[in-house]
Formats: structure tokens, sequence, C-alpha cells
């Protein structure tokens, strides 16, 4: 999925081609929920691959804006409901979370969830060189 959104963008002129690297990435795996309240500089890089593996309702992650979030204790929260979740558990939902037009509420709300980001080298919205969709990023 990441390769198809990567793709449109460029296709899009938002993403230069020479900022995208075909690497895999080695990272860390996070359950510990002590992460909480860690800044953008603090949080550990989490890879796609490991995130993948957390796609059912006992252990949900996803990606929004190439940050990941444990969402578990959230599923049944969601005002949405917690299938519109689970049909992005372990991908990015980041195209969904926007365009859904979520409130600075729930964005906020995000913070608490909040486990770590992708390598820098699997981002798409927040890479060195572009910035794509940074209103309702939470920081």
């Amino acid at each position: 999925m990441t390769t198809s959104i990567t793709s449109l963008l460029q296709a899009l002129h938002i993403i230069p081609t020479s900022s995208i690297k075909q690497k895999t990435s080695q990272s860390v795996t996070t359950t510990n929920k002590s992460n909480v309240g860690l800044t953008a500089t603090s949080l550990p890089e989490i890879c796609l691959k490991t995130v993948a593996q957390h796609d059912d309702y006992s252990d949900c992650w996803i990606v929004v804006y190439d940050r990941v979030y444990d969402v578990t204790n959230f599923l049944q929260d969601h005002p949405g409901g917690s299938d519109i979740i689970m049909d992005y558990a372990g991908r990015d939902a980041t195209l969904a979370f926007h365009g859904t037009g979520h409130s600075a509420d729930a964005i906020e709300q995000m913070r608490e969830y909040l486990i770590g980001e992708l390598p820098s080298q699997e981002r798409i919205f927040r890479t060195k060189n572009t910035q794509v969709l940074l209103k309702g990023i939470p920081e």
C-alpha cells in the first residue's frame, strides 16, 4: 500500500523522486505503554513490517501521518465503530483519517495512543524535503 501511495504522490508531484529510497528497515518493536506522552524527538522507530503484525481486535496498530498508534484500547470507544479502524489495522490509515475530517479534539486524543514513528525511509507524509497534509497532524 505504501508503494501505491508513494506512486500517487509522485505522480501528483508532491514527493520528489529523489527523496524515495528503496530500503527495508530493521526497527525496534515496542509495546511499552510507558511511551504515552512521548515527544516527536523521542519516538522509537517502528517499521511497517512490524506494524503489519498488529492487525486484530486484541492488538491493533495503525499508522497516521507516518506515526504509529496502538489503538487497541480505543477500538470500542471510536465514535464511528471499531470496524472502521479495523479496516486499516496493521496498515497506513492516513488517507482515511484525513478524508474523514476529524475534530481538533480527536486529533489531540491521538497523543494517548502514540507509540512510535516510521523510519525515515518509510515515511511519505513527513519527510525531510516534503511536508504533505500538515493540517491535522498531531505533534
